[in-house]
């Protein structure tokens, strides 16, 4: 933190008092933020609406008791691009008056976009229908997630207790990669016509890498130099878990309903705010999920589904974000909130004479904030607390509810393949994605 004291009102100058090294990074400004959307352009273009349809390869994910629907052994894959944009404070000054010198001229918090972007293939799988019916088993590769973040902050100004003087935080500038990917098995056994159950186990590799790094300005003013570092934090992980993943669908032709239990993966995870510092460890936890859906034929060319999606992002909170505001006595102060999606979709196929026809899809889903939050009802310890629990609640403050729209479409190419596209829009995220499906036994 970079002081400075003015002898007058009007803003005489005088130099900055020192730059002392601060021991929290603040890596939390761009917090970790991801959807947990089930794979396959046609779960896309559907609102994720998937648990309670579960008709395709994917299942092996969404819903694995959804396998026994399918008409014989299939490959498919899938590619997937997408965007995410998470705010990050940028500049501008949280408390007291600009002044108009230098880099400090604008009142209030100034936030910019860390955009991330990644495309390649989302998933892969290789499901063997047994001729019975009776039993389907099925192996795949999913990104689960794929993160790629940086920021750059010129150092908030504040308004210190007491009317002559100011502090600057120091600039900031940080970068996050982080790749979860899962390998795994699944598979599903007919109890009786109109009921499945499923069960899977995959293996997840994770890989964390971000690195945080604080900067010198020359006078109290002036621009960011990170030529001159003052500290740094890294936070870094590189491990292998297995998480399991249940369902069960009963089945009576024209209606379905579903439902799912998927564990998250927990992964280890080192933390360390200062090259000095000692490496504190802990754990990268990903969320558990529980999905409930359903899906009716409202008529042969009209199919509807709805679902009802549970994830306990709290579990991301212990560790790995609290770790990156060490030493300021705030673990408490952190939170997620567990959110409850709620997705929608529906399918209509377009008949067309002599050929195979063309299936519509749309939907929506609710997104409910699931940003990382702090408070503190606590009052400030000091001076450089109170200043800490300002910045950090302006930084955490854009969080928000987000509507997603979505839709695709399907073709049969040949009576072996089969082609989908989806895509899902919303205010901050968007996702693009096509799949090809090789029916390698179906019956005709």
């Amino acid at each position: 933190m970079i002081r400075f004291a003015t002898t007058t009102a009007a803003a005489c100058l005088a130099l900055a008092l020192s730059a002392g090294r601060v021991g929290a990074q603040t890596g939390v400004q761009i917090p970790l933020q991801f959807d947990f959307l089930n794979p396959g352009a046609k779960s896309l273009a559907l609102g994720g609406a998937f648990v309670g349809l579960a008709d395709d390869a994917t299942a092996t994910f969404a819903n694995p008791a959804g396998l026994t629907l399918l008409g014989g052994s299939e490959v498919s894959v899938e590619f997937r691009g997408g965007r995410i944009d998470t705010e990050f404070l940028r500049a501008g000054r949280l408390s007291g008056t600009i002044t108009n010198i230098g880099t400090d001229t604008i009142q209030g918090p100034a936030f910019g976009d860390s955009t991330g972007t990644h495309s390649g293939i989302g998933y892969l799988s290789f499901v063997y229908a047994h001729p019975s019916h009776r039993w389907v088993v099925a192996a795949y590769r999913h990104e689960l997630a794929r993160i790629d973040q940086g920021f750059t902050s010129n150092g908030v100004f504040q308004q210190e207790p007491g009317f002559f003087t100011s502090s600057r935080d120091s600039p900031q500038t940080g970068t996050r990669e982080v790749s979860i990917t899962g390998y795994g098995v699944s598979g599903s056994v007919k109890l009786r016509p109109d009921l499945s159950v499923g069960a899977g186990l995959a293996i997840y590799t994770f890989t964390l890498d971000s690195l945080f790094r604080r900067g010198d300005v020359g006078g109290f003013f002036d621009a960011p130099n990170f030529d001159v570092q003052f500290g740094r934090a890294t936070q870094s992980g590189d491990d292998t878990a297995a998480a399991p993943i249940v369902g069960v669908l009963w089945d009576r032709g024209r209606a379905r309903v579903g439902a799912m239990f998927r564990k998250g993966a927990s992964f280890a995870m080192s933390t360390q705010d200062a090259p000095a510092n000692p490496v504190v460890d802990g754990r990268f936890r990903v969320p558990d999920t529980l999905g409930v859906g359903a899906s009716i034929r409202v008529k042969p060319q009209l199919i509807v589904a709805g679902e009802v999606t549970y994830i306990s992002y709290c579990r991301l909170v212990t560790d790995f974000i609290v770790d990156q505001a060490q030493g300021f006595g705030h673990a408490a102060d952190f939170s997620i909130d567990n959110g409850t999606e709620v997705h929608v979709g529906a399918q209509y196929a377009v008949q067309r004479q002599g050929r195979s026809p063309i299936r519509l899809r749309a939907g929506a889903w609710f997104d409910p904030d699931h940003s990382v939050h702090f408070a503190t009802n606590r009052p400030p310890l000091n001076i450089s607390d109170k200043e800490f629990v300002e910045r950090i609640s302006v930084a955490l403050s854009r969080g928000k509810n987000q509507l997603h729209a979505t839709g695709g479409v399907g073709i049969n190419l040949s009576s072996r393949f089969e082609f989908n596209a989806g895509v899902d829009i919303a205010s901050t995220h968007q996702v693009i994605s096509a799949s090809i499906i090789a029916h390698v036994g179906k019956e005709n």
